[in-house]
């Protein structure tokens, strides 16, 4: 299997991201050049139709790229049916703890989850994901690299799982830090960030055009009594530079839902599929971030 564009190489220089499992890599670099919009995608934990809704949805819309920042494997199983769709359509590719975790063997998930409960549920689902996982997969898994920065015709851009810094950290809207988000950017000389792991997207706009993006996860919904899923895309605006923007793509989910329960997925997995709240990882978040509802922009700001 391939795991890049041939224009892939390693940068043994720069800082390394700490993984959630195994030894650093050193950075990615990928050749971005010519894009114009392009789709960041994250958190598939397996969920094939929601992935294939994604894709197709950006696919519609003109983007001409796509990069994968983790996880895509996780509490749906169906591991080799979303590796292949990843194989097929991103050529850029960065591991999360899913990815890392798999590659070494280990059961648990490595979520990082604040609370003990979140993290065994978090194990379950990674051991559901590890069932179905073909040992070629899981070797390439463990060629994916820690952190990448994608070369474009508007500057860098570095993509991550959880943060630059370490994989499995979780970067929530309401706990930004604009000075560390700026930090990052100045290291790696980069016009942008895009990170995942939290399931919950948001955009942060930095002085000077930068910006820092949570592409949130194309495999369940946001917490918010809605099932659709979400990732973000990157939309080049000449003289403006690149404009990140979160995408809801709804999917057959009650039909997946069905499915699941159908193989022996628990329930704690498949609730949320179908009315779009989460049964774990709620006691995690941040208390302003447990609130359960849309959030449109400038919700933080009004709380």
């Amino acid at each position: 299997m391939q795991m890049v564009s041939e224009t892939f190489k390693a940068n043994p220089d720069a800082p390394h991201c700490a993984p959630a499992a195994g030894s650093p890599k050193p950075l990615a670099l990928y050749d971005g050049r010519g894009l114009r919009r392009f789709a960041t995608m994250g958190g598939a934990y397996g969920n094939v139709p929601a992935l294939a809704a994604c894709v197709a949805h950006a696919k519609e819309t003109g983007c001409d790229g796509f990069a994968f920042v983790g996880d895509a494997t996780g509490c749906c199983g169906h591991s080799d049916e979303t590796l292949a769709l990843i194989h097929e359509h991103f050529p850029f590719l960065v591991a999360g703890n899913h990815e890392q975790k798999a590659a070494t063997g280990e059961e648990d998930c490595g979520c990082n989850y604040a609370v003990p409960e979140d993290n065994r549920y978090g194990g379950i689902a990674h051991r559901l994901a590890m069932a179905s996982l073909g040992e070629e997969n899981r070797r390439w898994l463990g060629e994916w690299p820690d952190l990448a920065l994608l070369r474009t015709d508007g500057g860098g851009l570095l993509l991550c799982h959880g943060s630059p810094a370490q994989t499995n950290e979780f970067l929530y809207e309401s706990e930004l830090d604009g000075a560390r988000l700026e930090a990052w950017l100045d290291e790696f000389d980069a016009k942008g960030l895009v990170c995942g792991h939290s399931g919950l997207p948001w955009v942060r706009e930095l002085p000077g055009g930068r910006f820092a993006v949570n592409c949130g996860v194309c495999g369940k919904p946001d917490h918010d009594h809605d099932a659709a899923v979400h990732y973000a895309s990157l939309v080049w605006e000449e003289g403006g530079g690149w404009r990140p923007v979160i995408e809801r793509v709804p999917y057959d989910h009650l039909a997946w839902a069905d499915r699941l329960r159908a193989e022996g997925v628990d329930d704690v997995f498949t609730i949320p599929l179908r009315n779009g709240v989460w049964t774990c990882g709620v006691a995690s978040l941040p208390p302003v971030e447990r609130v359960l509802r849309p959030r449109p922009p400038g919700w933080l700001a009004a709380l």
